[in-house]
């Protein structure tokens, strides 16, 4: 009876369902006036968001639609305006084409917007390659591209503002690993090869592992970030860590075991999901 009632939360989770009673509540608050940010912050940490308020909830929480809803057409007309602007502006200006990447596109128009685009802004477009990356993965996530344009800026300034430093975060994810790694032979394999020091965390964490997991899996994960939780990037990387571990012992240089973390099965994606969640969820 357990296994069948795991499956289905799991099930509702996966496909962003949730509970009956989960989903009256958010209903009930979204239906207040004005609406309240942080029960809807509150809810994206203790609850699984259904999938057709994801977009609505996100907006609210990232500031892009206020918390009067009678506000709500009015604000999104403007925007969507000025998104068309935008996107035309870049096109004139030969900042992008018609065929260009949706994430390359994003990314000149938050520079023009926020003043920051340069001459030749395709010789320092590395410099935001975790913009682009959480673009392209919300320009997927989302069904209108002026919302996604507009979560892409607001969560990439969110999340920057709010994370610990990269340093900071690959040392948390060493100590969740030792704690979680019963045997501890995957945290010894890690000191062994000084691996902490060439894995791909940095651009993990920066990305908000966009890139890394697929758009179904990593939404979830979002869900938690836009709620406050930034520090769940952590437990991602360990479940990565713990989700692998067998392929990862059988290796016996340094950077097979790299390459191999650097192109991730997207079919592990919500078995990667849960498992980080689950830590979280003990950690919290």
């Amino acid at each position: 009876m357990s296994d069948e009632r795991n499956f289905r939360t799991y099930y509702y989770d996966k496909f962003g369902i949730g509970g009956v009673e989960e989903r009256k509540s958010l209903e009930i608050l979204l239906k207040e006036k004005p609406i309240s940010v942080e029960k809807l912050k509150q809810f994206c940490l203790r609850f699984a968001m259904p999938a057709m308020y994801r977009n609505y909830v996100w907006k609210l929480t990232l500031d892009i639609i206020c918390a009067n809803p009678d506000s709500h057409d009015f604000q999104m007309k403007q925007r969507t305006q000025k998104y068309n602007d935008l996107k035309h502006a870049v096109q004139i200006l030969r900042y992008a084409r018609e065929d260009s990447p949706i994430g390359n596109v994003f990314l000149k128009m938050y520079l023009l917007e926020s003043g920051q685009i340069k001459f030749e802004q395709y010789k320092y477009d590395c410099e935001f390659e975790d913009f682009v990356l959480i673009a392209a993965t919300m320009a997927n996530i989302c069904e209108d591209m002026t919302d996604a344009y507009l979560v892409s800026v607001e969560f990439y300034k969110m999340f920057k503002k709010s994370k610990d430093s990269n340093e900071i975060l690959v040392q948390k994810t060493s100590q969740c690993l030792k704690s979680e790694d019963g045997d501890r032979k995957l945290f010894d394999l890690f000191h062994k090869h000084d691996l902490w020091n060439s894995l791909p965390l940095h651009l993990w964490f920066e990305s908000c592992f966009a890139g890394v997991l697929p758009e179904t899996s990593i939404e979830r994960i979002w869900d938690k970030v836009i709620g406050g939780a930034h520090g769940i990037v952590v437990f991602v990387a360990v479940a990565i860590f713990q989700t692998f571990k067998r392929p990862l012992l059988s290796m016996k240089s340094k950077d097979e075991m790299v390459q191999y973390l650097m192109e991730l099965p997207e079919d592990c994606g919500d078995i990667i999901v849960t498992k980080a969640l689950d830590i979280w969820s003990k950690h919290s």
